[in-house]
């Protein structure tokens, strides 16, 4: 009976913190526990596994706001989120048929990825929808790994949390199955089995409190947005875990449901990154045995195969719409590769350039400057630059660029929290009517630029945000050796470079309105004067 009133405690010390109804649900049901036949793992409910291919947030019925279309823009049916959508459901194609044929070693991970068939055949597509949209000259350039670069992979992986007695009637072996191995760790026997000590945030504060000598540290990392905003805080503090003598780091990430989490790198060997429901039961779990005063024999096992690719290969596609009477090129990006299906990282921004081709490529709609569209490969892959590979191989477009303006994840439903008091009190996420908040970079901070930005909230809603920025991050940094201006666009949503970012979790109206905005935004740029692009 002891045991069991603390394994109920345990439960209901993680559910008050949120409300006094929920104490009052939870103390109900109290008797119901206690008389309960499954008292597996102190009752906590098993995370609901890994399922390919899912979006891990709630989609109800209620769609996007639709697409604003100005006056004289009804003939650009190119641009309609629905011709759009299309193309973007070939491009995830290539992600899924990549896990099928297990190109990277196995169904754990995939993608489009460059160095690998998936990469050149998503590229080679590309070019064919280049040339059927009467683009004249399309350029396949074919790039090589640089000599001293290698891709870390995962091909095979397993974190299993063990079953005990200890823990409850029944409590066998759990697999986390959304662990995600992170580069370039490795388990020079291939696997290990430690105790487990949760860190909190792992901030210095709490480390001295906590001996992670011989354990497998487990902190937890709540994004405020995408990972990246994350790595600086949660590399170095796994990097800590490691030097105090850590023997595994795993980064418990609250993120919607259950995903695999393919960011972080060179946090410490090894070092995965769990799934939100799975991180929510392992903490769950290792507080019920802590009230329990079993925590100590709590353990996990880890398995890791991985393999370094060298010598690889990849392509680049671009397509040349000539201009009127410019030698002076612009230049749009997109990358084609991606980790997981990728519909929002990147295939939402490739989908949005081919659409931009079809209009241009119209010769009602020629520019008088010459428009340079860039399939780029590499943007994941170590070694394949694609940006900086483009710039060197063409020289007759670079050296007159006016500007690159770099299209990546563009058009992800905007996601915000939602619990029920009804539930265990996990952070769920729900979509709203609108896009992801999208950060507009310039590089040059040029006011004609930024003016536009604003105009295109004004004209199409596009969901800028309100600050101005000088990222040019992803591909953009890539172009820096063009020695122009560059224009980044980003969405930071929760699902970036996870398994969740499937077709379900991206706005066709939000396709729709960056592809009409990048239409307006490059036709100005074309009347623009040099100077005031570069003031």
């Amino acid at each position: 009976m002891q045991i069991a009133l603390q394994q109920i405690i345990a439960r209901c010390n993680v559910l008050a913190i949120f409300a006094g109804s929920v104490v009052l649900f939870c103390i109900a049901l109290l008797p119901l526990q206690l008389n309960g036949q499954d008292q597996a793992w102190f009752g906590i409910p098993l995370p609901p596994g890994f399922t390919p291919h899912n979006n891990p947030a709630i989609i109800g019925t209620r769609g996007p706001a639709p697409a604003v279309v100005p006056a004289g823009e009804e003939n650009f049916t190119e641009l309609s989120g629905q011709e759009i959508i299309r193309d973007l459901e070939t491009i995830v194609a290539f992600s899924r048929a990549s896990r099928e044929s297990q190109e990277l070693g196995g169904e754990q991970l995939w993608g489009r990825v460059s160095g690998f068939p998936s990469g050149d055949r998503v590229v080679e597509w590309g070019a064919t929808q280049l040339r059927n949209a009467g683009v004249a000259e399309v350029r396949v350039q074919e790039l090589s790994q640089q000599e001293d670069a290698a891709l870390w992979l995962p091909e095979n992986w397993e974190v299993r949390l063990l079953g005990n007695e200890l823990y409850g009637p029944g409590s066998q072996d759990v697999v986390l199955e959304t662990a995600m191995a992170l580069a370039p760790s490795n388990i020079v026997s291939g696997q290990l089995t430690a105790p487990v000590v949760f860190v909190g945030t792992a901030s210095i504060a709490e480390l001295q409190y906590i001996d992670v000598r011989g354990k497998i540290a487990v902190q937890h990392i709540t994004p405020q947005a995408h990972m990246v905003f994350e790595r600086s805080k949660a590399v170095p503090r796994a990097q800590e875990l490691m030097a105090r003598g850590a023997v595994a780091v795993l980064n418990a990430v609250d993120q919607p449901g259950n995903e695999r989490a393919r960011d972080f790198s060179n946090c410490g060997s090894p070092c995965f990154n769990l799934g939100g429901r799975d991180g929510w039961f392992l903490e769950s779990v290792m507080n019920a045995a802590q009230a329990a005063g079993s925590l100590a024999e709590l353990q996990m096992q880890i398995s890791l195969q991985t393999r370094s690719h060298s010598g690889l290969s990849a392509k680049n596609a671009i397509g040349i719409i000539a201009g009127s009477g410019s030698a002076e090129t612009i230049v749009l990006n997109a990358h084609a590769d991606a980790w997981f299906d990728g519909a929002g990282d990147n295939g939402d921004g490739l989908a949005v350039l081919l659409s931009l081709a079809k209009h241009f490529a119209k010769p009602e709609n020629q520019l008088e400057r010459t428009l340079a569209l860039v399939i780029s490969a590499g943007h994941h892959s170590s070694g394949l630059n694609g940006p900086r590979n483009a710039v060197s191989m063409n020289p007759d477009i670079f050296t007159n660029a006016l500007l690159v303006f770099n299209l990546e994840h563009v058009a992800q439903r905007n996601l915000v929290p939602a619990r029920s008091l009804f539930d265990d009190g996990y952070r769920e996420f729900v979509a709203d009517s609108g896009e992801a908040p999208i950060v507009a970079g310039i590089t040059n901070q040029s006011p004609y630029l930024e003016e536009l930005f604003r105009l295109g909230v004004q004209r199409y809603g596009t969901n800028f945000v309100s600050g101005a920025s000088t990222m040019a991050s992803g591909e953009g940094g890539g172009y820096r050796s063009a020695g122009v201006p560059i224009v980044t666009t980003m969405q930071a949503p929760p699902l970036y470079h996870t398994s969740g970012e499937v077709l379900s979790a991206i706005s066709v109206p939000g396709l729709e309105r960056m592809a009409r905005f990048m239409s307006f935004f490059v036709k100005q740029v074309d009347k623009a004067g040099r100077n005031q692009i570069e003031p």
